[in-house]
């Protein structure tokens, strides 16, 4: 994504809040004028529970007009932003 938008991602967030084992993975969150994309882990929902998928979000800005401050003081609201956004 980086390579085909040409900067790199807004927010990144090392966080393990929707994969049940394993390690820890990194989102990342990019914004165009009118789309908001997210790319990071998501839960195996099959028989198994330990697959990570990496999941590309895209949600319009529309639903999603602003990103958490930076920091590690706003992790917490960060992870529920991006679990808003990309739980269908």
């Amino acid at each position: 994504m980086t390579e085909i938008l040409g900067r790199d991602p807004e927010r990144t967030l090392v966080s393990d809040h929707t994969v049940g084992f394993g390690l820890a993975l990194t989102h990342r969150v990019w914004r165009t004028p009118t789309h908001a994309l997210i790319l990071g882990p998501s839960p195996d929902e099959g028989p198994y529970g330990y697959l990570v998928h990496l999941q590309l979000s895209q949600t319009p800005l529309s639903g999603a007009p602003g990103l958490p401050p930076a920091g590690e003081e706003h992790e917490e609201t960060l992870a529920a932003w991006i679990t808003a956004h990309t739980t269908w």
